[in-house]
């Protein structure tokens, strides 16, 4: 039963690319006995609405991906388990950074994502501008199924093979996906969030699996997912749906926990702007909010 709730709206700037520019992020948090979570599913991505997960959560009947998720973290504060609890020797892993548009990536970051295909004629122009402003780093690119294969071979053509780490679902038809592995590396990401849609489990070729703990649900259903993708020997990259700083934490929590050797796709705190930063040594009920106006479920 939840104890007590606070909901709170998250300016954006730029917009989240989704739901056509999300200019609000729209979250809660949750207090059940001294135990703390983050609600908060996204428009585009998320089939239930904040209200709908909140409630489903309340009620136990954890119909939606965003109340597993936070039911089995509450549960893991609960029981003592040790990636809960204070540990000040626990450092964040890696992380990529993210480049929407045209910002300025990060210096500290060797790996970007980037998103590519919104505006296909000038996608391999910013991917060279980005390559010249940051020598050292690697890039990933998301084009969110949106190019068609032709598309995406004559961006990867124009760039140096060794700055990409992968392509993440670029491809209006997945099926095409095992001819681009043949060129370059290639993660799922829409694949693993649709139990219709293949795992190319017998393709050759370099795959990664981006997994999105709060779409697939409870702890224990990204488990599962970790256990298929290490079955078939591929590398498994953590990503958000733009939750706070404070999932962010756990979900580099969870990283470390598996052991994960490539960088996590959790570099988005910097869009919250004057939150705290991600906090992976102190116990998760301790960890430092923004201020909350707080409210007794009823």
């Amino acid at each position: 039963m939840i104890t007590r709730f606070a909901r709170l709206s998250v300016p954006m700037d730029p917009p989240l690319p989704v739901a056509g520019g999300l200019s609000q992020r729209q979250l809660a948090f949750v207090d059940v006995d001294g135990c703390v979570a983050e609600v908060s599913p996204l428009p585009g991505l998320h089939q239930e609405s904040l209200s709908e997960a909140l409630n489903d959560l309340a009620a136990g009947t954890l119909h939606t991906p965003s109340a597993r998720f936070a039911e089995s973290v509450l549960r893991a504060q609960r029981h003592g388990e040790h990636w809960t609890q204070r540990d000040a020797s626990r450092t964040l892993p890696a992380m990529n950074a993210l480049v929407v548009a045209n910002e300025t990536a990060p210096d500290a970051h060797t790996v970007i994502k980037v998103k590519i295909g919104r505006d296909p004629s000038r996608d391999v122009p910013r991917l060279l501008s980005l390559l010249d402003r940051s020598p050292h780093c690697r890039l990933r690119l998301d084009g969110n199924r949106l190019l068609s294969l032709e598309q995406v071979l004559d961006v990867v053509s124009a760039l140096p093979r060794d700055r990409i780490e992968y392509v993440e679902e670029p491809l209006v038809d997945p099926a095409q996906l095992p001819d681009l592995a043949k060129v370059v590396p290639v993660a799922l990401d829409e694949s693993l969030h649709d139990p219709l849609a293949s795992r190319h489990e017998d393709e050759p070729g370099e795959w990664v699996h981006v997994m999105k703990p709060t779409r697939l649900g409870s702890l224990e259903e990204l488990a599962d997912e970790i256990s298929g993708a290490e079955k078939l020997r591929r590398d498994v990259v953590l990503t958000s749906c733009f939750e706070s700083p404070w999932t962010l934490g756990v979900l580099c929590r969870v990283a470390q926990h598996y052991g994960f050797r490539r960088a996590q796709g959790l570099g988005t705190a910097n869009l919250y702007e004057a939150w705290p930063d991600i906090d992976v040594s102190t116990s998760l009920p301790e960890i430092e909010l923004p201020e909350l106006d707080w409210q007794p479920w009823i």
